[in-house]
Parts: structure tokens; C-alpha cells; sequence
């Protein structure tokens, strides 16, 4: 065991290593026959003081952190100081990802609305976020009033748009639609009755197509800042910061 550690740390810690070359040759492949044919490199970034390449690979559609020599390489979370500097790397490059997506589709949001929630004294300020919520998705359902409450405390608009993963939502979708029903009936989970229409149809061909296609939005509920910045998740206090702080 301590001949293992020995040879492990003179792999990770080589005073004579040039980490500005770190990156350089490095066979993922060789070194992991495991991994999947058809991952991507994403970015590859010398660790300070450490012989270690940071690589950010995409693989089977999740983002994945590598740190890895010609030698080595560990799959896993980088910590330093109590902080994942792996999850702020990955946060970070699907932040810089969303905003390319947004300048290209974002544009299209406004279409594809089905409702909107606006305080009395938010409709003169425009202010307002993008909801992405499926109605049979339990943790869309969950945070419905605190929407609401969020909307009235920081004075801002709600634009309801809806997605259809959850099996059943593609008949809820439709008969709100069809039936023209308001953002009241989206609280009471009053859908009407089940109907089938063109624009209902549509709708769902044409929200599907710009939220989980184009804008590669597949989590719910998701927030939209109309600045091209996106929240996905539950917890209501993050929400309403998120909102907040990215909100002038």
C-alpha cells in the first residue's frame, strides 16, 4: 500500500513536470477502454502545481471532468477550499453553451407562451421570466403557488410555456390550449376537458421543437431570464435569488 501511494503520488506531483505541456498526448482512450466511442473533448486546462490535465469531455449527453496525465486519469469531483471546482467548471461551460443557444433561439420564446401571470404593479415595469414546466411533472406541480408568491414579492411577470416529456401531458397540454384556459387554471391544475385541436397540436410540435431541440432544455421546471440566463430546479429560495440577482 505504500508502494502504491509512493508511485501515485510521484505521478500527480512532479517537480520536473511542465504543466504548460501537461495536456499534450494525452490518449483517453489508452489510458480508459472503457470510454464511449463517441465522447468529445470539450476544453483541456493545466493544473497549477499539479501533473494533471483538466479535461472536460461530453459523453451519451452528460458533461463529464477528467483529470488525467499521459499516465493516469480520474474521473470524478475536484475540490478545493469545500468547493467542487468541478461542478463551477461544468456549470460555467453550460452557461457559456445556453447563451449561444439563446442569441440564436431565444427569440422564439415569445411564440411559444401559453399564459402569462403579471402583478398589478408588474405589467408597467416589463419585467418578467420564461416558465418551462410539463403538467404532469410532479416538481413543476410542486412549486406552482410559491411561482406565484415569487411573482408578487419581486414584482415580476411569469410566461408560462409548456413541454411535453411526462406520459399524459400531451392531452393536458392540448385541452388547456384547445379549451383557452388562464394561468388561474394552470394553479388549480384545471386543464378542462379533454380535447384535441389543431393549435393545441401545434403547440406541442412547436414547443417541443424550440425548448428540448433547439435550446437543449430537458429538466422541469426551468426558469428563462429574458438576458439569456436559465435556473433549472425546486428549491424556491434559489429560485427567487436567481430571479433577483439577475434581474435589474
Amino acid at each position: 500500500m505504500l508502494i502504491l501511494t509512493i508511485l501515485l503520488l510521484s505521478l500527480l506531483i512532479n517537480p520536473t513536470a511542465h504543466t504548460s505541456n501537461i495536456c499534450d498526448n494525452i490518449s483517453l482512450t489508452k489510458i480508459m477502454p472503457y470510454m464511449p466511442a463517441d465522447y468529445r473533448i470539450i476544453s483541456k486546462t493545466p493544473l497549477k502545481d499539479v501533473n494533471l490535465c483538466d479535461i472536460l469531455i461530453e459523453a451519451n449527453g452528460k458533461i463529464i471532468p477528467i483529470y488525467a496525465n499521459k499516465e493516469i486519469a480520474i474521473v470524478g469531483s475536484l475540490f478545493k477550499n469545500g468547493k467542487s471546482l468541478s461542478s463551477r467548471e461544468i456549470n460555467s461551460y453550460l452557461s457559456a453553451r445556453f447563451k449561444k443557444l439563446f442569441t440564436k433561439y431565444g427569440k422564439n420564446l415569445s411564440s411559444s407562451v401559453a399564459v402569462s401571470y403579471f402583478p398589478q404593479t408588474a405589467k408597467s415595469n416589463g419585467k418578467f421570466f420564461y416558465l418551462v414546466v410539463d403538467p404532469e411533472c410532479p416538481y413543476s406541480n410542486n412549486i406552482k403557488q410559491d411561482i406565484k408568491r415569487i411573482c408578487n414579492k419581486l414584482n415580476i411577470g411569469a410566461k408560462l410555456i409548456f413541454i411535453s416529456k411526462y406520459k399524459g401531458s400531451n392531452s393536458r397540454i392540448q385541452s388547456f390550449i384547445c379549451n383557452k384556459k388562464g394561468f388561474s387554471d394552470y394553479l388549480k391544475g384545471n386543464y378542462g376537458k379533454t380535447d384535441r385541436c389543431k393549435k393545441g397540436i401545434d403547440y406541442i410540435k412547436r414547443t417541443n421543437r424550440l425548448i428540448i431541440d433547439n435550446l437543449n432544455i430537458t429538466e422541469t421546471p426551468t426558469i428563462i431570464l429574458p438576458s439569456g440566463k436559465r435556473y433549472s430546479g425546486i428549491n424556491t429560495h434559489l429560485i427567487e435569488q436567481f430571479i433577483k440577482n439577475n434581474t435589474k
